[in-house]
């Protein structure tokens, strides 16, 4: 029979993997029952060609110094998943690069050429799992915003931090983009939470990440 602490576990990560599959990223789920296994459940994620397998942690309340130890102990990057995850608290995973997705739609995950940014969503009650419907997709960004022009304006803006309060076409000019594709490339990082003139240096460094993962895979 299972206990209550194994059905919130199987309810949280099923909300997660539910979420995930209504934004298009395919995703499978390994529960964990061996006692070696530093994990609630593995979570193997496909976007496209990129594919990263996370090692869950599944908690009905998320404390920080708990997720740092299953961070140092994880054989693979942690993501967290629990009913809510308040904006500040997103910042200190993003800070410690560990990844999450609550019930209500908030997540940040990253891997390859995937970045998914969403936040701002309302908390619900643990007996709603898996009631609620996405209003609307999140942002999930691929080859959409790591095309080819796209990452040009991205380096170009992590080369030269003024170019964040230029003008559109110092931008343009100095990524060898026309002034529409600059546009175009600084309202699809606004959409995944990065607005030119407010990134911090996390965000810059999570950008260069993933410009470096891209670079690394040959695309």
């Amino acid at each position: 029979m299972e206990t209550t602490a194994e059905t919130t576990v199987e309810s949280l990560v099923e909300a997660a993997r539910s979420r995930l599959a209504s934004w298009g990223v395919d995703c499978s789920v390994r529960f964990e029952r061996a006692p070696a296994v530093r994990a609630d459940a593995t979570l193997a994620l496909r976007w496209g060609g990129s594919r990263q397998r996370f090692a869950v942690h599944a908690v009905p309340a998320v404390r920080l110094a708990a997720v740092l130890a299953a961070a140092a102990e994880a054989t693979a990057p942690v993501l967290v998943v629990a009913p809510w995850i308040s904006p500040r608290l997103g910042e200190q995973l993003r800070a410690i690069g560990v990844g999450y997705v609550d019930a209500a739609g908030n997540a940040s995950i990253r891997f390859a050429t995937v970045l998914i940014e969403v936040s701002g969503r309302k908390r619900i009650r643990l007996d709603e799992l898996g009631e609620h419907a996405d209003p609307e997709p999140a942002e999930v960004r691929s080859g959409r915003l790591l095309t080819p022009a796209n990452r040009r304006v991205i380096a170009a803006l992590l080369a030269d931090p003024e170019l964040e309060s230029a003008p559109l076409r110092e931008l343009a000019a100095a990524a060898g983009v026309s002034v529409g594709q600059a546009h175009k490339s600084v309202t699809l990082l606004a959409g995944a939470g990065y607005h030119r003139g407010r990134m911090d240096a996390g965000q810059r460094a999570a950008l260069a990440g993933v410009l470096d993962a891209v670079a690394a895979l040959g695309e």
